[in-house]
């Protein structure tokens, strides 16, 4: 690529990334369907025709390019979280697993809420997305809970299905805040009991002896 092309290249890229910040702030501050392209073309200062050559279907395309680069880079930031934290304090990891997860979906309620009310304009995008992104959180958290159990700090028969049921009240709690926004999403009495029987079921190892 010439100096020419790499220059052209940035500027495309800031023009679109002008638009995706945008969207985004308007999309927190007065929700999708409020927004309009005609409001983000006019915040953005720039041109109607420009934003639909970075993105033909208009908000709609913003949207899914949000889903990647607001969900899929968190998760991804978590398998890394996971896999440095492998070898950590077990509670304390346990619980910034735990805390991070919610944080994904937390932290971007409003892409949340776009794909709860506008479920069939983005479930062919969403569904692979947080379904690639929870399976392998869940992986990650099966082989972490396997080492534990190796090790005996933990007794637990099947480490996949403890997987799910560790981040099932995280998801839980993401819905309910939907409709109860006083809710403490990472409120973790659910998992500290869970915890708390995987380790007093140790006593298992002694009988297996």
């Amino acid at each position: 690529m010439t100096g020419k092309q790499s220059q052209r290249q940035e500027q495309y890229n800031r023009g679109k990334q002008l638009f995706i910040d945008t969207a985004k702030h308007l999309f927190k501050s007065q929700g999708y369907d409020k927004t309009k392209v005609s409001d983000i073309v006019n915040a953005s200062g720039r041109n109607v025709s420009t934003l639909y050559h970075y993105f033909p279907a208009g908000k709609k395309d913003i949207v899914k390019t949000l889903l990647i680069t607001d969900i899929k880079e968190e998760f991804d930031k978590l398998a890394e979280l996971m896999a440095s934290k492998s070898d950590g304090s077990l509670i304390n990891s346990l619980h910034l697993f735990y805390h991070q997860f919610v944080e994904i979906f937390y932290h971007n309620w409003y892409l949340m809420s776009i794909m709860l009310y506008y479920k069939d304009d983005f479930e062919t995008e969403v569904t692979p997305i947080t379904r690639e992104g929870t399976d392998h959180m869940r992986e990650l958290l099966a082989e972490f809970l396997q080492k534990r159990v190796d090790s005996k700090e933990l007794y637990i028969t099947n480490c996949q299905v403890a997987a799910k049921l560790f981040f099932a009240p995280g998801m839980e709690n993401i819905i309910v805040n939907f409709s109860e926004p006083e809710k403490d999403v990472f409120e973790t009495s659910e998992i500290d009991q869970l915890i708390a029987t995987w380790q007093r079921d140790t006593i298992f190892f002694e009988h297996s002896k």
